[in-house]
């Protein structure tokens, strides 16, 4: 087993090669294989994190990153135009997100003022303020953010311009909610409003009771609805939920 040596300069091209082997039954070079990859499973682990994690072996998120290694070299496929750690890589990171999502199911309130900040940083800064745990709570938002963010501008809107958009009367906001539900529930408007980037009026006003104009004012939060909601962000819904309780 003198080879396995040969790991430790962490090419793409050796670790692909390897795994073949493991697959054809060398479960010694499986365990050795893993030991020797620790460094690239705990820096993939860290790179959810804005600060340098501690102890991170003393972690949960170790051990599913060890078993999300694991999995990948039973899963990998060699015939796929993809090199093994660049395959682990990604595994690695559906397995974080999952395990951040299971212990995010508690939901908590992000007061939309949060959003109102000079840049990505404050905001960022501000969103961390509303998590139970800083680091794990922390990657949910803000990966939801940068991923609403980019639905927003495609409208032009910016996400910083949140509590803006937002209706201060509460009937206002079960208005605009009602409204959002109805686009929703017809898909042909959905998909004119998510691909085409307006409301449909003559369509829009067929289903719902409110005068064009009314809609055309709260247009914004309209939009901020229907994609919160449409794309499934949890800690975004997690919020709307609060707001129309």
């Amino acid at each position: 087993m003198l080879f396995i040596s040969a790991i430790l300069e962490n090419t793409s091209e050796t670790a692909t090669r390897i795994v073949g082997r493991i697959k054809d039954g060398d479960k010694q070079l499986k365990e050795k294989f893993i030991k020797d990859y620790i460094p690239f499973i705990i820096k993939n682990i860290s790179s959810f994190y804005s600060i340098k994690v501690v102890d991170i072996k003393d972690r949960d998120e170790y051990s599913i990153g060890l078993m999300a290694f694991d999995e990948a070299i039973e899963k990998f496929d060699s015939s796929k135009n993809i090199s093994f750690l660049n395959f682990a890589k990604m595994v690695i990171r559906r397995r974080m997100i999952d395990y951040f999502r299971y212990i995010n199911k508690n939901n908590y309130e992000i007061p939309f003022s949060s959003f109102s900040a000079k840049n990505e940083n404050e905001l960022e800064e501000k969103l961390n303020m509303f998590t139970n745990d800083g680091e794990t709570n922390r990657y949910d938002i803000i990966h939801e953010l940068k991923e609403f963010s980019k639905e927003l501008e495609a409208f032009g809107l910016d996400i910083k311009d949140l509590p803006y958009y937002m209706p201060k009367h509460k009937d206002s906001k079960y208005m605009c909610l009602s409204i959002a539900k109805s686009i929703m529930q017809n898909k042909s408007i959905y998909d004119k409003l998510m691909t085409k980037k307006y409301f449909p009026m003559k369509e829009l006003t067929k289903i719902t009771d409110v005068n064009p104009k009314t809609i055309e004012r709260n247009r914004e939060f309209i939009i901020c609805i229907c994609i919160i909601y449409g794309k499934n962000y949890e800690s975004f819904k997690a919020h709307l939920n609060q707001i129309f309780l």
